[in-house]
């Protein structure tokens, strides 16, 4: 008799949100704060009196909960209050209003692209296989990115150890970035839009035989008017942006250099990816990137696109005609050209231990919507450091549980996991930062309502927590596209204050 294995899928996590050590549940700077608040409200009492130590009292009591008092999202009600303040003097100044083309204040009448990618540039180059793709280069932040499209297999027809190997290959194909120390992020982009059915409807009128029955040509014709109404396209791209700066280097490398530099490593990048589900990895051309952006910002323009290409025709387009011709960012939703979009971003990732197709539902093409973006963004963390994040991390955590005499169950569980992390590193795994945008796309306004339950119920059907880009919907929206934009190198307060509060 032969000996049967028992299968159990396996489950992942360990992720958490990284916190400086601090009291309760106060990081390191609003610990600090306080310590010197209180200290000043002793010198208050001793040399001004009661009253006015009383008063200093009340003061420093509603600063301390404006600050520190947080809702489900993380977010305090100082930050909320700025961000509601800055979006309406945006509105005042109508800054959030953008007009290009013809008769737009852009110079040379071209739709340039807004926003942070204002001063974006598109280049073409061909890398090692003889395949031309696409670089993105931003003078702001010196990061150059390339963008590969992969066509996944999808989990219908794979047997579960299969799954689980393109997962392990995919957490191995993200550790290797921290080895590259001029990789600074990396994004993976799924689009589902609809089929306007342009090529379906041509290969039948090119291939239609002119004794056919009617029985057939019947049939046809109803193939082609209600195949695409159920048979969405989805689109996966990935980004990986590098930073133009090498260690050592008195001066950042130029675009021609970068585009060489990357022509010889994007063999081994597509080449791993497949082993990863990914299907077909290659790199996009220039060409195919401006019309992604393009559909993007003008979904109207998406079916014009592909008509083009079923006649054999590319459509032209630039760089600097992608962009809209005219856009609206409101606090809530985004009106760009003949689009109506919502953004939503991560706040808190599934919690504890989830299976392999937990993102499944969000991923899913929804009838509702006509264009929807999920990206999730990686910054990888250098394998040099991450080994020391990995301790900081484990003696914050320890600093959380033994602060107080007596701990609770979340400070324990996250002490638990930092040692499993430091762990795992050790082994030479490899450490990344992670978050999510999804962005829904309509061409009613109407619908906006009912599009905004769909998309939060999907999201938390999938165990996500999100809250909608308020006040910042044209940058998130400019974030979901596969770009590679590295959202913190734009903020102006520097990264350490920012993971100290």
């Amino acid at each position: 008799m032969s000996e049967q294995t028992t299968y159990t899928e396996p489950t992942y996590g360990n992720w958490r949100k990284p916190r400086t050590a601090g009291i309760g549940k106060l990081g390191a700077l609003e610990t600090w704060a306080m310590i010197v608040a209180l200290i000043g409200l002793l010198f208050v009492f001793r040399l001004a009196g009661p009253i006015p130590g009383f008063v200093t009292l009340l003061v420093l009591g509603v600063a301390l909960v404006a600050f520190t008092v947080r809702d489900r999202h993380g977010q305090s009600r100082i930050s909320r209050m700025v961000a509601k303040r800055s979006h309406n003097k945006a509105a005042r100044s109508r800054t959030n209003l953008y007009r290009s083309g013809p008769v737009g204040l852009i110079p040379g009448g071209t739709a340039q692209l807004p926003g942070l990618l204002a001063k974006s540039q598109l280049h073409q180059f061909v890398d090692s296989f003889d395949r031309p793709f696409a670089l993105v280069f931003m003078p702001d932040t010196n990061h150059a990115t390339v963008v590969i499209e992969c066509e996944p297999t999808g989990m219908a027809l794979e047997d579960p150890q299969t799954i689980d190997t393109y997962v392990a290959n995919w957490g191995g194909w993200l550790a290797d970035l921290g080895k590259q120390s001029d990789v600074v992020a990396a994004s993976v982009t799924v689009e589902t839009a609809p089929d306007f059915g342009v090529r379906l409807r041509q290969a039948v009128d090119t291939r239609r035989h002119p004794d056919a029955s009617e029985t057939v040509v019947a049939m046809m014709e109803e193939v082609k008017a209600t195949f695409p109404q159920s048979a969405p396209v989805t689109r996966a791209f990935l980004a990986v942006t590098v930073t133009a700066w090498r260690q050592g280097s008195p001066r950042p490398r130029k675009v021609e250099d970068l585009g060489l530099d990357l022509a010889a490593r994007l063999g081994k990048l597509t080449e791993h990816l497949e082993q990863c589900g990914a299907g077909d990895a290659h790199p996009v051309t220039a060409q195919t990137l401006c019309e992604v952006v393009r559909s993007a910002y003008d979904p109207a323009v998406a079916q014009h696109i592909a008509a083009a290409h079923a006649e054999g025709v590319t459509p032209a387009l630039s760089w600097n005609d992608v962009g809209p011709l005219a856009h609206n960012a409101g606090w809530e939703w985004y009106r760009h050209d003949s689009g109506f979009s919502k953004s939503w971003v991560m706040s808190i990732a599934p919690r504890g231990e989830v299976f392999s197709n937990v993102l499944e539902a969000v991923l899913s093409p929804t009838g509702d919507v006509d264009r929807k973006r999920v990206t999730m963004l990686y910054r990888p963390v250098s394998a040099a450091r991450a080994m020391d994040v990995a301790e900081k991390d484990v003696n914050d955590a320890k600093g959380r549980v033994t602060s107080t005499g007596n701990p609770n169950f979340r400070a324990i569980d996250e002490y638990s996991k930092t040692i499993t992390t430091a762990r795992e590193i050790a082994k030479d795994a490899g450490m990344v930062n992670f978050g999510c945008v999804i962005t829904a796309t309509i061409r009613n306004a109407e619908d906006a309502l009912a599009v905004s339950y769909t998309m939060e119920d999907l999201a938390a059907e999938s165990q996500l927590t999100v809250r909608p880009a308020y006040g910042a919907q044209d940058t998130a929206f400019t974030a979901s596209l596969p770009l590679g934009l590295v959202l913190p190198d734009y903020v102006m307060i520097p990264a350490k204050i920012r993971e100290a509060v």
